[in-house]
């Protein structure tokens, strides 16, 4: 009787475990903020766009004028999510990942074209990386 009782407290904790672990997992995801919803507010409110940039950004601005590096002063607000651009005219890529997001935009045979790459960052989402070809 008593190895029955053993047997049983060992899958008791056992199952016990495995269920903690499980919350405490979720605990940690549910902190990360939500991409989709940080996405939305990024393309729609231009002070929160400017509070999730650390300049100088990784990335060019190239154009006929030659290669700038992102300031302030040269950025411009993105205000259309990529899932809204019009893929009659640009073609669009994107890749989703836990803790990245990576999205790219260009006219064929045009010289245009931009990526922009964001990354989680101590729980919250921030634009790390753009980059603006127009030539």
């Amino acid at each position: 009787m008593r190895k029955h009782s053993v047997a049983l407290a060992i899958v008791a904790f056992t199952l016990i475990s495995l269920f903690w672990s499980g919350c405490t997992t979720q605990r940690i995801h549910s902190r990360t903020e939500k991409f989709e919803t940080f996405y939305s507010r990024f393309h729609t409110d231009s002070a929160f766009q400017y509070s999730r940039l650390h300049f100088p950004l990784q990335g060019k601005r190239i154009d006929g004028d030659g290669e700038r590096s992102w300031t302030k002063e040269n950025w411009t607000t993105l205000t259309v999510p990529v899932f809204e651009v019009d893929t009659s005219i640009f073609s669009i890529t994107y890749e989703q990942q836990p803790r990245s997001f990576t999205q790219k935009s260009w006219i064929d045979n045009s010289g245009f074209s931009v990526e922009f790459r964001f990354e989680v960052i101590k729980r919250k989402w921030y634009l790390v990386y753009a980059e603006e070809v127009n030539l």
